[in-house]
C-alpha cells in the first residue's frame, strides 16, 4: 500500500516494512539533515523570436547561468543558482540579468517579450543521499533526496538504486 500524506518527522509514519524518504527539501526538518540546503533557480520564459536550437554555457561555479531552450513559440532563458537561498519571489534585477546574458549570444532576444518567470529551491547536498536506514523497531527506510539541479538527470540512477535497496530484504 502506498500512502501520501504530511509528516513532521519519519517516526510520524507509522508502522511500516518500508519508508522511502524522497522529501528534497523537507528532508532538512523531517529526519533532520543539517546538510541539506536550498539552491535558488530562476528561468525567464519570453516570446520565441525563431530559435530552434538549445544553447548552454559552463559557467563553472558562477550563480550566473546562461543558457535558452526554445519550445515552439517560447523560449526558457536562463538562469541562476543561488547557494543557500530558498525565497521563491520572482526577482527582476535577476531577469534583467538572464535577458542580457542570453541576448548578448543570441541578439534576437533582446526584442522578446517576457511571459513569466520560473524560480525554484533545489535541495542539495555535497553528494546525493540514496542510502537504507534500518531504524529500530526493524522498519527500512531509504532516503532519496540532495540531487541539486540534477534532479532529472540522476532520478533513473536513483530510483533504481532505491529499488535495488528495498529488493535485498
Amino acid at each position: 500500500m502506498v500512502e501520501q500524506r504530511r509528516l513532521t518527522s519519519l517516526s510520524d509514519a507509522g508502522p511500516a516494512s518500508a519508508i522511502i524518504n524522497c522529501a528534497g527539501l523537507g528532508a532538512s526538518n523531517l529526519v533532520p539533515d543539517p546538510d541539506l540546503r536550498p539552491i535558488r533557480g530562476q528561468h525567464v520564459v519570453a516570446t520565441n523570436p525563431g530559435l530552434t536550437e538549445f544553447f548552454s554555457e559552463d559557467t563553472g561555479l558562477s550563480p550566473d547561468l546562461l543558457c535558452f531552450y526554445p519550445h515552439g513559440d517560447t523560449v526558457v532563458l536562463g538562469g541562476t543558482a543561488i547557494d543557500g537561498e530558498g525565497d521563491l519571489a520572482s526577482d527582476d534585477k535577476g531577469a534583467v540579468g538572464i535577458l542580457a546574458r542570453c541576448a548578448e549570444v543570441e541578439p534576437r532576444l533582446a526584442q522578446t517579450r517576457v511571459l513569466e518567470h520560473r524560480i525554484g529551491a533545489r535541495p542539495t547536498r555535497a553528494t546525493v543521499r540514496v542510502e537504507e536506514e534500518v531504524r529500530e523497531d526493524g522498519t527500512v527506510v531509504v532516503h532519496n533526496y540532495g540531487h541539486g539541479g540534477a534532479g532529472v538527470t540522476l532520478s533513473w540512477g536513483c530510483a533504481e538504486e532505491t529499488r535495488a535497496l528495498l529488493s535485498v530484504k
